[in-house]
């Protein structure tokens, strides 16, 4: 003799599947492009259910907005109350937060110092930063709670990105020389910002301080702004030129994991793109046009 449990399922495990069922139905309709939307027949396909039942999961969120159904065509598309989720979820976000664990990641794969800047003015602040695990790639130093946008990594990925307003009015205060190595010609560094752009990275070598070289990414949010950088920082010697593109992977990967998160379209790297750093005893070819060579 059946059992109830065996005879008839609990309802709490109903209503459980109903509910993963109509979030596989928001899902579903959110990923679809065209703009007319999906009819039950088409979201029955996809969700594996018979369109009757994907009528009884949107009857809900038809009431709540979630959904709306065009009154002459039937088809389903999201609903202004997912907008309303969207903005609630979005004006809760902040960058330092969300990149928390992003920080932690690159700290731990990259064994260098990483790094969270947001701009701030003509300058960018620091953030938040990252120690890798026992000390390794520890820069000299205390790390500047502010550096300029035209002589960092994490400035020249946010200039990299910024509307030309910002990059005239970091010109118009002045490129000040932090090294040897630092940018002070407009035209130089406004053609360093169109390779970052194209390459999707920023890399200083040795601009900011003699002795460290870094590389950042730009962080987007939902509007498509500019709102911060993350970057991984590490003594010259321990990031040697041959080291910057595989650093550049892992730190254009984390910028485009918090960009997503803060609901942002991702900025991608190029594979193969041509860092600007000078290896010992040598000169790139990039370095080579930044001076005039």
């Amino acid at each position: 003799m059946s059992t109830t449990s065996e005879a008839e399922p609990r309802p709490g495990r109903n209503e459980s599947l109903s509910l993963r069922r109509a979030l596989a139905l928001l899902d579903v309709c959110a990923q679809e492009t065209d703009p007319t939307g999906l009819t039950a027949a088409e979201i029955g396909r996809r969700l594996g259910v018979h369109k009757s039942t994907v009528l009884r999961l949107a009857a809900p969120l038809l009431e709540s907005e979630l959904l709306r159904r065009d009154t002459s065509s039937g088809r389903f598309r999201l609903g202004a109350g997912a907008l309303r989720l969207g903005h609630a979820y979005l004006s809760s976000l902040d960058v330092e937060s969300v990149a928390a664990s992003s920080l932690d990641d690159l700290a731990r794969t990259s064994g260098c110092l990483s790094v969270l800047a947001v701009p701030d003015g003509l300058q960018v602040r620091l953030a938040g930063h990252r120690a890798a695990p026992g000390g390794a790639g520890r820069v000299p130093g205390r790390l500047p709670a502010n550096v300029p946008l035209h002589c960092s990594a994490t400035g020249k990925a946010i200039l990299s990105v910024a509307g030309p307003a910002l990059i005239d009015r970091a010109v118009a205060g002045g490129l000040q020389a932090s090294t040897p190595r630092t940018i002070t010609d407009p035209g130089e560094l406004r053609a360093e910002l169109v390779r970052t752009r194209r390459r999707g990275f920023a890399v200083e070598d040795r601009e900011l301080d003699p002795d460290v070289r870094a590389v950042a990414a730009p962080v987007l949010d939902h509007t498509g702004d500019v709102v911060g950088a993350l970057a991984v920082l590490a003594p010259a010697s321990r990031m040697p030129a041959a080291a910057v593109q595989e650093h550049a992977r892992a730190v254009v990967l984390a910028a485009r994991a918090v960009t997503r998160r803060l609901g942002g379209i991702t900025v991608g790297v190029r594979t193969g793109a041509t860092p600007a750093v000078t290896p010992a005893g040598g000169t790139s070819e990039v370095s080579q046009e930044r001076r005039g060579a």
